[in-house]
């Protein structure tokens, strides 16, 4: 069975200055979260500018990134230090709290993507993981490409392993292709556009920056690229949130206790310290 595209929700435009454009489609007054997904922010800039260049914390949450185009270096309060590069993914548990900066080495294209950790691990211990272009399997058709950061998609597991069940894929498709790809049918799933167009229905197209919600029901979806240009398209979703989802900034918990003891965290330097922060 097929799922559908049930809703369509525009990307807010937070930043478009000439230099950087900053798409931000999660959270949104009418949809909270897609699966585990609370956050996700699309960004393209020209320059050196980064959005998390200086530092910063998280709580509550992991913050997974992944790079069309561009590099990246990474440095954080538990001590990790990592370069990343054109098709590279990058996973951090933030739990009970840390800190963390990333400086662009030049334009950058890429995803910045947030899971909320269930209420039993919103405290755990910071990790980290990166995963090279070369290693992120892929499934290959004539005109398609699909690229498992997380989860199984059509067979091909990702190697990237969150807290809560997740899907993540990076689909490609040259102009008027078609791919069918088999999901589990139990999972939350939406498609977010990151450049080209997808075909909807006859009569509309998804451009960039919009963030399609699938039906809930179904074990496969297929996605048509326009027939004038190629489609670039994130799939994403998997487990629902479990809990409430409070935001407090860069922290995402599911009390208010919670969010106070993050706060009070963050300002009692038991996060640690980068470059001075949090004193």
């Amino acid at each position: 069975m097929q799922r559908t595209v049930e809703t369509v929700l525009p990307s807010q435009r937070i930043i478009d200055d000439g230099d950087m454009l900053l798409w931000r489609a999660l959270p949104m007054p009418e949809q909270e979260s897609l699966g585990p997904f609370v956050f996700i922010d699309h960004y393209r800039h020209h320059s050196r500018r980064g959005i998390g260049d200086k530092p910063h914390p998280h709580a509550g949450i992991e913050v997974i990134s992944y790079l069309l185009e561009g590099g990246v270096e990474h440095r954080d309060s538990v001590g990790f230090k990592d370069s990343l590069g054109p098709g590279d993914a990058q996973w951090i548990r933030a739990g009970r709290g840390m800190l963390h900066a990333e400086q662009p080495t030049g334009g950058r294209h890429g995803l910045q993507l947030w899971t909320s950790l269930p209420p039993a691990m919103k405290f755990a211990e910071p990790a980290y993981a990166s995963f090279r272009a070369a290693d992120i399997p892929e499934i290959k058709r004539d005109d398609a490409k699909v690229r498992v950061m997380a989860g199984t998609v059509d067979g091909i597991t990702g190697p990237m392993k969150n807290a809560t069940p997740t899907i993540f894929a990076h689909v490609h498709l040259d102009p008027g292709a078609s791919v069918t790809l088999a999901v589990d049918e139990t999972t939350e799933l939406g498609l977010y556009v990151l450049d080209g167009s997808l075909v909807a229905d006859a009569d509309s197209r998804l451009n960039p920056g919009a963030l399609a919600v699938l039906s809930s029901s179904g074990s496969q979806v297929t996605l048509t690229a326009a027939p004038d240009q190629a489609a670039d398209v994130a799939l994403l979703g998997g487990a629902p949130v479990e809990g409430a989802l409070l935001f407090a900034g860069p922290f995402v918990m599911d009390t208010p206790e919670h969010v106070e003891r993050a706060k009070r965290d963050f300002v009692s330097g038991k996060m640690g310290r980068l470059d001075g922060v949090p004193f």
